[in-house]
């Protein structure tokens, strides 16, 4: 009976054992996994800094936030700004307020016109770039700053010559041919 115990016992320390060091030996320890976090952080970033620097990208709002901090998910309808070289179009709705006597409402954000002052700013240390502009519609002026993430998570700001500021969240993605 004693024996039988002991090789249980026995077989149960060589089990651990080897649960214990195969997870050490198979597995990826914490400094490999921060690596390899890294690595595709990095990823991430330069592909989105190409895409960026391609000059033809999209802006697809998921959620908007209005000056009053309403949130409004904005992931049923099409909320979008196309960038191509030289000028930007939008069609994006707008929760807010309206400051001038006399504007015309369009019922939303809507643009397609020449981009002003594009400026572009790259912080690798963050891995974050910052995109300003400004573009005109018929009525009203746009002060537009994007702040893009490496994963191509953006904030959207719109500054208005007559409305109240709007910001969005969504993502970056190349333009779809068709």
């Amino acid at each position: 009976w004693f024996k039988d115990c002991i090789s249980l016992l026995l077989e149960l320390i060589v089990l651990v054992f080897l649960i214990v060091f195969s997870n050490s030996l198979i597995g990826q320890t914490k400094k490999e996994k921060k690596q390899l976090k890294k690595e595709k952080a990095n990823k991430e970033y330069v592909a989105i800094k190409e895409l960026i620097n391609s000059e033809e990208y999209v802006f697809n709002g998921t959620w908007l936030t209005a000056q009053n901090g309403m949130r409004i998910d904005l992931s049923s309808s099409s909320n979008q700004m196309e960038i191509k070289k030289d000028s930007a179009n939008a069609s994006m709705q707008f929760f807010g307020e309206v400051r001038s006597i006399g504007f015309k409402d369009e019922g939303g954000i809507v643009f397609d016109n020449i981009i002003k002052d594009y400026k572009l700013a790259y912080n690798d240390k963050k891995q974050r770039i910052q995109i300003s502009f400004n573009v005109r519609n018929k009525t009203e002026n746009f002060d537009i700053s994007i702040l893009v993430h490496k994963s191509g998570f953006a904030y959207v700001d719109i500054f208005s010559s007559h409305r109240s500021t709007i910001n969005y969240e969504g993502n970056l993605s190349s333009i779809k041919k068709e």
